[in-house]
Order: C-alpha cells, then structure tokens, then sequence
C-alpha cells in the first residue's frame, strides 16, 4: 500500500475516532504511526519524516490545509459547518476551497444553528473582503447596510451556499432591486437595467449602478444564469448599462 494513502486512511481514522477535521499532529503521529508502518509494509529509518513529506503533499494536492500550532484541516470532502465548532481560520479555509457546506437545520437544535450561523457570518466577512468593504453595484461602505447577497438563491442551490463566486457585497438597496429583478448581470458581468423600472429606480440603475470587480472569487456565469431564469429575464426588457 502507497504511502500516501496510508497517511490519508490514517487522517480519516483519527478523524472519526475524535469526531473532528482538526487533526494534531503529533497526537496523530502518536496514536497512528505503528499501524501507518504495518499497512504500509516497509519499517524505514525514518516513518516520521516519510509522513511529513506525505502530509505536504497532501497539502500540495488542498487535501489538507495547515491551521498553525501543530495542526491540519482534513478537506478531502466537504465539511458541514453543523458537525463541529471550529476556529475562524479553519471555516475560512473550507469555505475559500469550496468544502464548506450548510444544511438545514431544525431550529430546536441550538448547537448546530449557532455552528451554521458562525459559518454565515464567515462568508459574510470573506464575501465584504473579496469586495474591498463595499457595495460591488456603488459607493456605499458602511457595514451596517452591506450584505452578502446570494446570485442563486439559498434555498434554491443548497451546494453553493457557502460558495464566494455566488455571493455579491451588495448595500441593501442594491440587493432588493436585485432579488426583484430590476437587475442582473450578463455572463461578462455587464450590468443589464429593467427597462420597466420606475423613474426614481432608472435613476438610481443609471445613475449610480456600476459593477466594481472583486479582488479573487468572481461571480460564475452559472449562477447568474439561475438568477436570470429565476427573475424570468428576457434581453428585450433589459438594456445594458
């Protein structure tokens, strides 16, 4: 058996037997070293540091991620943020690679509503991150009105939750006219304007609507596609901006 995934089934025992993706290295090495070397059938001089150039290149391949002091993030499959209280750095990674998820939960169950809710508040920071502390539609930077506005709806693509390519740092004006469709963006991110709009809301469309780029995690065409379907856009009603 391949050293790599002798290392990667020994993650995963450690894993369930704490019932965490934090992985300590040197309990990890303590309690799983004798049977690494027995399924990997070679002794070696040196197993320890045969498992650290494994770990690495598990880390290479984002299989695992390093969270300082000793530990790792197991990330070969998602993580659902209800299992488990996890320390902001290890959500991020999760949610930045794409592995964080959040399901639905009963409202009785206290613990895992505040686990999801750490999880959102994590996007939500990464998501106003990605977009410079502002609206990503106009000049608004006060916190307070910002939100991280969901392209594809939360109840809509259960998946893509906790996915940064399908939220937007909007201001709350911004995201109303955008979850009642009086605009959307085209799959090169033009800003395209309902052409039924109010005078007062063409105004603030025209006038002082433009999308500013953010810095990483751009929106995917896909979800700008279920936004569209969702608000039944047809390209007669709407006029780019």
């Amino acid at each position: 058996m391949k050293w790599r995934d002798v290392v990667l089934s020994a993650l995963h025992r450690f894993s369930i037997r704490h019932g965490t993706r934090s992985i300590d290295r040197q309990s990890f090495l303590l309690e799983e070293r004798n049977a690494m070397i027995n399924e990997a059938g070679s002794l070696g001089h040196t197993p320890d540091q045969t498992v650290s150039r494994v770990l690495q290149e598990l880390r290479d391949e984002r299989l695992i991620e390093f969270l300082g002091d000793g530990k790792y993030l197991l990330l070969d499959s998602p993580l659902q943020a209800e299992m488990e209280d996890l320390p902001d750095e290890a959500i991020d990674l999760a949610i930045k690679h794409g592995k964080l998820r959040l399901g639905d939960i009963h409202a009785d169950d206290v613990i895992a509503l505040r686990r999801c809710r750490t999880g959102q508040d994590r996007i939500r920071a990464l998501t106003l991150d990605n977009y410079r502390g502002r609206c990503a539609l106009c000049d608004v930077q006060e916190q307070g009105f910002l939100r991280a506005s969901h392209i594809a709806r939360w109840t809509d693509n259960i998946e893509a939750r906790a996915n940064l390519h399908n939220v937007i740092s909007m201001c709350l004006i911004h995201d109303a006219l955008f979850e009642q469709g009086y605009f959307t963006l085209a799959d090169d991110n033009r800003v395209l304007i309902k052409t039924t709009a109010s005078q007062t809301l063409t105004v603030i469309l025209t006038q002082h609507t433009r999308y500013r780029p953010p810095k990483e995690f751009h929106p995917e065409p896909q979800f700008m596609r279920q936004h569209r379907e969702r608000i039944n856009f047809q390209w007669k009603s709407y006029a780019p901006q």
